[in-house]
Protein backbone atom coordinates (compact mmCIF):
# COMPACT_ATOMS: atom_id res chain seq x y z
CA UNK A 1 0.00 0.00 0.00
CA UNK A 2 2.89 2.60 0.62
CA UNK A 3 4.15 1.86 -2.38
CA UNK A 4 0.95 2.89 -4.19
CA UNK A 5 0.72 5.47 -2.39
CA UNK A 6 4.26 6.65 -3.30
CA UNK A 7 3.59 6.23 -7.08
CA UNK A 8 0.35 8.62 -7.26
CA UNK A 9 2.14 11.26 -5.52
CA UNK A 10 4.94 11.14 -8.00
CA UNK A 11 2.51 11.17 -11.04
CA UNK A 12 1.04 13.90 -9.25
CA UNK A 13 4.15 15.97 -8.92
CA UNK A 14 5.09 15.21 -12.71
CA UNK A 15 1.76 16.53 -13.64
CA UNK A 16 2.11 20.10 -11.56
CA UNK A 17 5.89 20.42 -13.32
CA UNK A 18 4.26 19.92 -16.58
CA UNK A 19 1.77 22.68 -16.39
CA UNK A 20 4.66 25.08 -14.80
CA UNK A 21 6.44 24.66 -18.18
CA UNK A 22 3.39 25.18 -20.77
CA UNK A 23 2.70 28.68 -18.89
CA UNK A 24 4.33 31.74 -19.66
CA UNK A 25 7.08 32.47 -17.45
CA UNK A 26 6.54 36.13 -18.34
CA UNK A 27 3.41 36.43 -16.83
CA UNK A 28 4.36 34.63 -13.50
CA UNK A 29 8.16 35.68 -12.68
CA UNK A 30 8.73 39.05 -14.49
CA UNK A 31 7.27 42.11 -13.52
CA UNK A 32 4.57 43.90 -15.48
CA UNK A 33 6.31 46.90 -16.59
CA UNK A 34 8.95 44.26 -17.85
CA UNK A 35 6.64 41.75 -19.44
CA UNK A 36 4.66 44.95 -21.50
CA UNK A 37 7.92 46.16 -22.74
CA UNK A 38 9.43 43.14 -24.10
CA UNK A 39 5.43 42.72 -25.85
CA UNK A 40 6.01 46.44 -27.22
CA UNK A 41 9.51 45.21 -28.76
CA UNK A 42 8.04 42.35 -30.34
CA UNK A 43 5.50 44.23 -31.64
CA UNK A 44 7.90 46.26 -33.53
CA UNK A 45 9.77 43.95 -34.70
CA UNK A 46 6.77 41.86 -36.54
CA UNK A 47 5.85 45.63 -37.85
CA UNK A 48 9.34 45.98 -39.54
CA UNK A 49 9.12 42.28 -40.90
CA UNK A 50 5.55 43.09 -42.28
CA UNK A 51 7.13 46.58 -43.56
CA UNK A 52 9.78 45.07 -45.47
CA UNK A 53 7.72 42.35 -46.97
CA UNK A 54 5.36 44.82 -48.33
CA UNK A 55 8.29 47.00 -49.82
CA UNK A 56 9.62 43.86 -51.82
CA UNK A 57 6.27 43.31 -52.68
CA UNK A 58 5.74 46.81 -53.95
CA UNK A 59 8.86 46.24 -55.63
CA UNK A 60 7.54 43.35 -57.33
CA UNK A 61 4.61 44.61 -58.55
CA UNK A 62 6.55 47.92 -59.70
CA UNK A 63 9.11 45.64 -62.08
CA UNK A 64 6.05 43.92 -63.40
CA UNK A 65 4.15 47.04 -64.69
CA UNK A 66 7.74 48.39 -66.09
CA UNK A 67 7.93 45.16 -67.98
CA UNK A 68 4.29 45.68 -69.42
CA UNK A 69 4.68 49.01 -69.74
CA UNK A 70 7.71 48.58 -71.87
CA UNK A 71 6.12 44.96 -73.23
CA UNK A 72 5.58 46.75 -76.75
CA UNK A 73 9.88 47.81 -77.38
CA UNK A 74 12.31 45.04 -78.58
CA UNK A 75 14.92 45.99 -76.57
CA UNK A 76 15.07 46.59 -72.46
CA UNK A 77 16.91 50.54 -72.16
CA UNK A 78 19.57 50.58 -69.56
CA UNK A 79 17.40 53.25 -67.74
CA UNK A 80 14.75 51.23 -67.41
CA UNK A 81 17.10 48.56 -65.66
CA UNK A 82 16.62 48.09 -62.06
CA UNK A 83 20.15 49.32 -60.08
CA UNK A 84 21.25 46.06 -59.36
CA UNK A 85 20.93 44.55 -62.92
CA UNK A 86 22.36 47.71 -64.24
CA UNK A 87 25.32 47.27 -61.92
CA UNK A 88 25.27 43.78 -62.93
CA UNK A 89 25.09 44.54 -66.22
CA UNK A 90 27.99 46.71 -66.21
CA UNK A 91 29.97 44.02 -65.16
CA UNK A 92 29.33 42.20 -68.08
CA UNK A 93 29.78 44.49 -70.38
CA UNK A 94 33.43 45.13 -69.83
CA UNK A 95 34.54 42.16 -70.52
CA UNK A 96 34.30 42.65 -74.33
CA UNK A 97 35.25 45.84 -73.83
CA UNK A 98 38.25 45.28 -72.75
CA UNK A 99 38.73 42.06 -75.07
CA UNK A 100 38.07 44.56 -78.45
CA UNK A 101 40.82 47.01 -76.70
CA UNK A 102 43.50 44.19 -76.43
CA UNK A 103 42.36 43.27 -79.86
CA UNK A 104 42.81 46.56 -81.39
CA UNK A 105 46.46 46.93 -79.72
CA UNK A 106 46.95 43.96 -81.29
CA UNK A 107 46.29 45.35 -84.69
CA UNK A 108 47.78 48.63 -84.08
CA UNK A 109 51.25 46.84 -83.48
CA UNK A 110 50.61 44.50 -86.78
CA UNK A 111 50.41 47.48 -88.60
CA UNK A 112 53.50 48.92 -86.98
CA UNK A 113 55.67 46.01 -87.91
CA UNK A 114 54.28 45.77 -91.45
CA UNK A 115 55.16 49.60 -91.72
CA UNK A 116 58.75 49.27 -90.26
CA UNK A 117 58.90 46.34 -92.59
CA UNK A 118 58.15 48.23 -96.03
CA UNK A 119 60.61 50.98 -94.71
CA UNK A 120 63.72 48.67 -94.22
CA UNK A 121 63.41 47.21 -97.77
CA UNK A 122 62.56 50.80 -98.95
CA UNK A 123 65.48 51.76 -97.59
CA UNK A 124 67.38 48.95 -98.60
CA UNK A 125 66.17 48.94 -101.74
CA UNK A 126 66.45 53.15 -102.12
CA UNK A 127 69.67 54.18 -99.91
CA UNK A 128 70.69 56.28 -102.92
CA UNK A 129 67.44 58.50 -102.87
CA UNK A 130 67.26 58.41 -99.17
CA UNK A 131 70.97 59.44 -99.01
CA UNK A 132 71.60 62.59 -96.36
CA UNK A 133 72.71 64.36 -99.40
CA UNK A 134 69.71 64.22 -101.61
CA UNK A 135 66.71 64.57 -98.66
CA UNK A 136 68.86 67.82 -97.40
CA UNK A 137 68.62 69.43 -101.26
CA UNK A 138 64.89 67.99 -100.99
CA UNK A 139 64.40 70.94 -98.45
CA UNK A 140 67.18 73.28 -99.16
CA UNK A 141 66.10 73.92 -103.01
CA UNK A 142 63.11 71.29 -103.83
CA UNK A 143 60.58 72.79 -101.27
CA UNK A 144 61.91 76.04 -99.85
CA UNK A 145 63.69 77.33 -103.14
CA UNK A 146 61.08 75.80 -105.88
CA UNK A 147 61.14 79.17 -107.55
CA UNK A 148 64.84 79.96 -107.86
CA UNK A 149 66.45 80.42 -111.85
CA UNK A 150 68.94 77.36 -110.60
CA UNK A 151 67.15 74.52 -111.71
CA UNK A 152 67.11 71.67 -114.26
CA UNK A 153 66.67 72.01 -117.28
CA UNK A 154 69.68 74.26 -117.17
CA UNK A 155 70.62 76.02 -120.70
CA UNK A 156 73.79 75.77 -121.54
CA UNK A 157 73.40 77.54 -125.19
CA UNK A 158 76.44 79.04 -126.18
CA UNK A 159 79.30 76.72 -124.46
CA UNK A 160 80.71 73.78 -125.90
CA UNK A 161 80.86 70.34 -123.12
CA UNK A 162 82.60 67.81 -124.52
CA UNK A 163 80.82 64.05 -123.80
CA UNK A 164 84.14 62.94 -121.66
CA UNK A 165 83.95 66.62 -119.64
CA UNK A 166 80.30 65.35 -118.09
CA UNK A 167 81.05 63.08 -114.93
CA UNK A 168 79.31 61.95 -111.42
CA UNK A 169 81.00 63.56 -108.57
CA UNK A 170 79.13 61.23 -105.89
CA UNK A 171 75.12 62.11 -106.58
CA UNK A 172 76.24 65.48 -107.79
CA UNK A 173 77.08 66.20 -111.68
CA UNK A 174 80.47 68.09 -112.75
CA UNK A 175 81.09 69.91 -115.81
CA UNK A 176 83.64 71.58 -118.05
CA UNK A 177 82.83 74.11 -120.95
CA UNK A 178 85.30 76.02 -122.99
CA UNK A 179 84.86 78.69 -119.89
CA UNK A 180 84.08 77.13 -116.75
CA UNK A 181 84.07 74.47 -114.78
CA UNK A 182 80.99 73.58 -112.39
CA UNK A 183 79.27 71.46 -110.02
CA UNK A 184 75.37 71.20 -109.93
CA UNK A 185 73.30 68.60 -107.50
CA UNK A 186 70.49 67.07 -108.64
CA UNK A 187 67.76 70.51 -108.38
CA UNK A 188 69.96 71.90 -110.37
CA UNK A 189 71.68 74.41 -107.76
CA UNK A 190 74.88 75.51 -108.65
CA UNK A 191 77.25 74.00 -105.79
CA UNK A 192 80.69 76.02 -107.18
CA UNK A 193 81.35 77.30 -110.63
CA UNK A 194 85.37 78.59 -111.65
CA UNK A 195 86.65 80.15 -114.67
CA UNK A 196 89.16 79.01 -117.25
CA UNK A 197 91.39 80.28 -119.91
CA UNK A 198 92.14 76.45 -121.34
CA UNK A 199 91.81 76.07 -124.94
CA UNK A 200 91.05 71.95 -124.96
CA UNK A 201 90.08 71.35 -121.22
CA UNK A 202 89.92 67.77 -119.85
CA UNK A 203 87.91 66.97 -116.63
CA UNK A 204 88.78 64.59 -113.90
CA UNK A 205 87.19 63.52 -110.43
CA UNK A 206 87.19 62.15 -107.75
CA UNK A 207 85.78 62.05 -104.05
CA UNK A 208 87.83 64.81 -103.31
CA UNK A 209 86.80 67.34 -106.08
CA UNK A 210 87.69 68.12 -110.06
CA UNK A 211 91.23 68.39 -111.84
CA UNK A 212 91.31 70.59 -114.78
CA UNK A 213 93.73 70.55 -117.30
CA UNK A 214 94.76 71.85 -120.85
CA UNK A 215 95.61 69.29 -123.24
CA UNK A 216 99.08 70.53 -124.86
CA UNK A 217 99.50 72.86 -122.40
CA UNK A 218 100.93 73.29 -118.97
CA UNK A 219 98.16 74.70 -116.93
CA UNK A 220 95.45 72.93 -114.68
CA UNK A 221 93.13 74.05 -111.82
CA UNK A 222 92.74 71.95 -108.67
CA UNK A 223 89.12 72.43 -107.01
CA UNK A 224 87.47 70.68 -103.70
CA UNK A 225 84.22 69.90 -103.58
CA UNK A 226 83.65 73.20 -101.51
CA UNK A 227 84.58 75.08 -104.49
CA UNK A 228 88.35 76.45 -103.43
CA UNK A 229 90.73 76.64 -106.44
CA UNK A 230 94.70 76.15 -106.67
CA UNK A 231 96.31 77.05 -110.12
CA UNK A 232 99.47 75.47 -110.95
CA UNK A 233 101.67 74.83 -114.00
CA UNK A 234 103.32 71.69 -114.79
CA UNK A 235 106.85 71.55 -116.09
CA UNK A 236 105.92 70.75 -119.79
CA UNK A 237 102.58 70.68 -121.82
CA UNK A 238 100.46 67.50 -120.17
CA UNK A 239 99.23 64.14 -121.71
CA UNK A 240 97.13 63.02 -119.07
CA UNK A 241 95.91 63.33 -115.57
CA UNK A 242 94.45 61.76 -112.57
CA UNK A 243 92.88 62.35 -109.24
CA UNK A 244 93.03 60.51 -106.30
CA UNK A 245 89.76 60.59 -103.25
CA UNK A 246 92.89 61.53 -100.68
CA UNK A 247 93.81 64.38 -102.83
CA UNK A 248 96.89 63.15 -104.25
CA UNK A 249 96.84 64.20 -107.95
CA UNK A 250 99.06 62.81 -111.13
CA UNK A 251 100.58 65.07 -114.28
CA UNK A 252 101.91 63.15 -117.09
CA UNK A 253 103.62 65.56 -119.56
CA UNK A 254 105.88 65.82 -122.49
CA UNK A 255 109.66 65.22 -121.61
CA UNK A 256 112.76 66.34 -123.19
CA UNK A 257 114.36 62.87 -123.49
CA UNK A 258 111.74 60.80 -123.18
CA UNK A 259 108.79 60.08 -124.60
CA UNK A 260 106.57 60.79 -120.98
CA UNK A 261 107.09 61.80 -117.68
CA UNK A 262 104.95 60.82 -114.82
CA UNK A 263 104.97 63.48 -111.52
CA UNK A 264 102.72 62.74 -108.60
CA UNK A 265 101.79 65.39 -105.81
CA UNK A 266 100.04 65.05 -102.62
CA UNK A 267 97.45 67.42 -101.26
CA UNK A 268 99.99 70.26 -100.54
CA UNK A 269 101.04 70.41 -104.07
CA UNK A 270 104.37 69.06 -102.62
CA UNK A 271 105.63 66.18 -105.34
CA UNK A 272 106.61 62.89 -103.90
CA UNK A 273 107.15 60.51 -107.02
CA UNK A 274 108.34 60.98 -110.55
CA UNK A 275 108.86 58.67 -113.55
CA UNK A 276 110.42 58.68 -116.98
CA UNK A 277 109.27 56.73 -119.90
CA UNK A 278 111.70 55.94 -122.63
CA UNK A 279 109.67 53.75 -124.62
CA UNK A 280 105.89 54.44 -124.47
CA UNK A 281 104.02 57.33 -125.30
CA UNK A 282 101.56 57.59 -122.16
CA UNK A 283 97.99 57.66 -123.25
CA UNK A 284 96.03 57.07 -119.89
CA UNK A 285 97.07 57.26 -115.94
CA UNK A 286 95.28 56.04 -112.89
CA UNK A 287 95.71 55.82 -108.89
CA UNK A 288 94.41 54.45 -106.10
CA UNK A 289 92.36 55.43 -103.62
CA UNK A 290 95.08 56.21 -100.78
CA UNK A 291 97.34 57.96 -103.68
CA UNK A 292 100.16 55.09 -103.08
CA UNK A 293 100.17 53.26 -106.82
CA UNK A 294 99.29 54.30 -110.34
CA UNK A 295 98.52 52.05 -113.10
CA UNK A 296 99.72 53.51 -116.70
CA UNK A 297 98.90 52.98 -120.06
CA UNK A 298 101.17 53.41 -123.04
CA UNK A 299 101.46 53.14 -126.82
CA UNK A 300 104.06 52.33 -128.98
CA UNK A 301 104.43 50.49 -132.47
CA UNK A 302 106.87 47.88 -133.77
CA UNK A 303 107.04 47.02 -137.27
CA UNK A 304 104.10 48.85 -138.02
CA UNK A 305 101.85 46.63 -135.16
CA UNK A 306 100.15 48.72 -132.14
CA UNK A 307 101.84 48.04 -128.93
CA UNK A 308 100.33 48.96 -125.76
CA UNK A 309 101.80 48.53 -122.23
CA UNK A 310 100.18 48.69 -118.68
CA UNK A 311 102.75 49.60 -116.25
CA UNK A 312 102.17 49.09 -111.90
CA UNK A 313 103.77 51.79 -109.72
CA UNK A 314 104.54 51.81 -106.29
CA UNK A 315 105.57 55.31 -105.31
CA UNK A 316 107.71 54.10 -102.80
CA UNK A 317 110.20 52.21 -105.03
CA UNK A 318 112.31 53.22 -108.02
CA UNK A 319 111.05 50.71 -110.93
CA UNK A 320 107.55 49.46 -111.84
CA UNK A 321 106.30 46.47 -110.09
CA UNK A 322 104.78 44.84 -113.55
CA UNK A 323 104.67 45.73 -116.77
CA UNK A 324 102.28 44.03 -118.98
CA UNK A 325 102.66 44.04 -123.25
CA UNK A 326 99.63 43.85 -125.02
CA UNK A 327 99.80 43.48 -129.01
CA UNK A 328 97.19 45.18 -131.78
CA UNK A 329 95.37 47.00 -129.24
CA UNK A 330 94.86 50.84 -127.77
CA UNK A 331 94.23 51.57 -124.46
CA UNK A 332 92.03 54.02 -124.05
CA UNK A 333 90.84 54.90 -120.11
CA UNK A 334 92.52 53.01 -116.49
CA UNK A 335 90.65 52.33 -113.96
CA UNK A 336 91.12 51.36 -110.43
CA UNK A 337 88.09 48.89 -109.49
CA UNK A 338 89.68 48.03 -105.68
CA UNK A 339 92.51 48.69 -104.53
CA UNK A 340 94.04 45.25 -106.08
CA UNK A 341 92.04 45.05 -109.35
CA UNK A 342 92.32 47.78 -111.82
CA UNK A 343 90.59 47.50 -115.33
CA UNK A 344 92.22 48.92 -118.60
CA UNK A 345 89.70 49.41 -121.28
CA UNK A 346 90.74 49.26 -125.36
CA UNK A 347 89.61 49.43 -128.63
CA UNK A 348 89.89 45.40 -129.51
CA UNK A 349 89.87 44.21 -125.94
CA UNK A 350 89.37 45.43 -122.48
CA UNK A 351 91.17 43.75 -119.78
CA UNK A 352 91.33 43.33 -115.75
CA UNK A 353 94.59 43.11 -113.69
CA UNK A 354 95.38 41.95 -110.31
CA UNK A 355 98.37 44.69 -109.34
CA UNK A 356 99.77 42.45 -106.88
CA UNK A 357 100.87 40.13 -108.95
CA UNK A 358 100.71 41.22 -112.23
CA UNK A 359 98.09 39.09 -113.71
CA UNK A 360 95.72 40.06 -115.77
CA UNK A 361 92.18 38.71 -117.99
CA UNK A 362 91.10 39.51 -121.02
CA UNK A 363 87.54 40.67 -121.79
CA UNK A 364 88.20 40.10 -126.12
CA UNK A 365 85.95 42.14 -128.19
CA UNK A 366 85.83 38.81 -130.73
CA UNK A 367 85.46 41.48 -133.62
CA UNK A 368 82.84 43.39 -132.18
CA UNK A 369 82.99 47.20 -131.92
CA UNK A 370 83.14 49.19 -128.59
CA UNK A 371 80.35 52.41 -129.38
CA UNK A 372 80.65 52.92 -125.06
CA UNK A 373 81.85 51.52 -121.84
CA UNK A 374 81.32 52.67 -118.63
CA UNK A 375 83.83 52.03 -115.46
CA UNK A 376 81.65 52.11 -111.93
CA UNK A 377 84.30 52.24 -108.92
CA UNK A 378 81.37 51.89 -106.70
CA UNK A 379 80.38 48.64 -107.98
CA UNK A 380 83.86 47.44 -108.64
CA UNK A 381 82.47 46.67 -112.40
CA UNK A 382 82.62 48.18 -116.05
CA UNK A 383 80.09 47.77 -118.75
CA UNK A 384 80.76 47.62 -122.29
CA UNK A 385 78.60 48.35 -125.51
CA UNK A 386 79.81 45.96 -128.19
CA UNK A 387 77.85 46.33 -131.81
CA UNK A 388 77.80 43.35 -134.26
CA UNK A 389 77.08 45.51 -137.50
CA UNK A 390 78.49 48.16 -138.89
CA UNK A 391 76.57 50.50 -138.11
CA UNK A 392 76.55 50.58 -134.39
CA UNK A 393 73.48 48.56 -134.05
CA UNK A 394 72.93 45.71 -132.60
CA UNK A 395 74.65 45.95 -129.25
CA UNK A 396 75.36 43.57 -127.16
CA UNK A 397 75.77 44.90 -123.32
CA UNK A 398 78.15 43.18 -121.22
CA UNK A 399 78.63 43.60 -117.81
CA UNK A 400 82.10 42.38 -116.05
CA UNK A 401 83.00 41.65 -112.72
CA UNK A 402 85.77 43.55 -110.38
CA UNK A 403 88.38 40.37 -111.49
CA UNK A 404 87.06 40.73 -115.15
CA UNK A 405 85.41 37.46 -115.53
CA UNK A 406 81.60 37.91 -117.37
CA UNK A 407 78.55 38.95 -115.32
CA UNK A 408 75.34 39.55 -116.94
CA UNK A 409 74.81 40.80 -120.49
CA UNK A 410 71.87 41.53 -123.18
CA UNK A 411 71.30 42.60 -126.71
CA UNK A 412 69.58 46.09 -128.01
CA UNK A 413 69.08 46.63 -131.52
CA UNK A 414 69.38 50.15 -131.21
CA UNK A 415 72.50 52.47 -131.78
CA UNK A 416 74.57 52.80 -128.48
CA UNK A 417 76.26 56.10 -128.18
CA UNK A 418 77.11 56.15 -124.53
CA UNK A 419 75.98 53.89 -121.58
CA UNK A 420 76.10 54.19 -117.62
CA UNK A 421 75.58 51.77 -114.88
CA UNK A 422 74.70 51.81 -111.06
CA UNK A 423 74.09 49.57 -109.01
CA UNK A 424 72.36 46.58 -111.59
CA UNK A 425 70.88 49.20 -113.41
CA UNK A 426 72.26 50.10 -117.01
CA UNK A 427 70.96 53.39 -118.64
CA UNK A 428 71.73 53.20 -122.92
CA UNK A 429 71.46 56.66 -124.79
CA UNK A 430 70.47 56.24 -128.60
CA UNK A 431 70.07 59.41 -130.80
CA UNK A 432 67.24 60.15 -129.54
CA UNK A 433 66.23 58.75 -125.68
CA UNK A 434 68.05 56.84 -123.01
CA UNK A 435 66.95 54.01 -121.56
CA UNK A 436 66.79 51.70 -118.18
CA UNK A 437 67.67 48.18 -118.09
CA UNK A 438 68.71 45.79 -115.62
CA UNK A 439 72.17 44.11 -116.36
CA UNK A 440 70.76 40.93 -117.16
CA UNK A 441 68.11 43.12 -120.37
CA UNK A 442 65.01 43.42 -118.28
CA UNK A 443 63.66 47.01 -119.68
CA UNK A 444 62.82 49.19 -117.04
CA UNK A 445 61.42 52.71 -118.97
CA UNK A 446 62.36 54.68 -122.05
CA UNK A 447 62.14 58.53 -121.94
CA UNK A 448 62.77 61.01 -125.50
CA UNK A 449 65.22 63.69 -125.43
CA UNK A 450 64.48 66.87 -127.08
CA UNK A 451 67.75 67.73 -128.83
CA UNK A 452 70.74 65.86 -129.81
CA UNK A 453 71.85 63.54 -126.91
CA UNK A 454 75.49 63.38 -126.14
CA UNK A 455 76.23 61.56 -122.64
CA UNK A 456 74.45 60.69 -119.54
CA UNK A 457 75.14 59.57 -116.34
CA UNK A 458 73.18 57.19 -113.63
CA UNK A 459 73.08 58.83 -110.35
CA UNK A 460 70.09 56.72 -108.78
CA UNK A 461 69.02 53.61 -109.95
CA UNK A 462 66.03 55.21 -111.59
CA UNK A 463 67.56 58.83 -111.71
CA UNK A 464 70.03 60.38 -114.62
CA UNK A 465 71.93 63.19 -115.77
CA UNK A 466 71.53 64.17 -119.20
CA UNK A 467 74.03 66.02 -121.51
CA UNK A 468 72.73 67.58 -124.74
CA UNK A 469 73.04 70.32 -126.81
CA UNK A 470 72.40 73.16 -125.30
CA UNK A 471 70.92 71.95 -121.99
CA UNK A 472 71.73 69.99 -119.48
CA UNK A 473 68.72 67.94 -117.41
CA UNK A 474 67.90 65.22 -114.46
CA UNK A 475 65.34 63.04 -115.85
CA UNK A 476 63.42 60.03 -113.92
CA UNK A 477 63.29 57.10 -115.34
Amino acid sequence: MKWGENMDEKGKRFADEDESVNEPEVDEELPEEEAALKHDKKTDKDQRLKDKNSKKLEKLLKKQKRKEKNSDREVLTYEDMPLEEREDDEELSLKPRKKFKLQGKKLVAVLVIVALLFGIVYYAFNTDKLSFHNISNFFRYGVFNSNSEERFPLDIKGMSVATGNFMRVGQDICYTSDTKTQLLNNYGRSEFSVQHAFITPVLTVSKHGALVYNLGSAGYQLINKEGAVFTGEANDDILTAAYADNGTYALVTESSGYLSKLYVYNEEQQQIFAYSFADYYVTAVCLNSNGSRAVVAGISALNGVEISSLYVLDFTKDTPLYFLELENNIIYDVAYLSDKYACAVGRSAAYSVNTYNGEYTTADYEGRELTAFDINTETNTFTLSLSNSGDGRNCDIASYSTNGSPDKSFTVEDKIIDVSSYKGRVALMTDESVMLYSKDGRSYSKKSLNSDPHAVVLYTKSDAYVLCTGYIDAISL
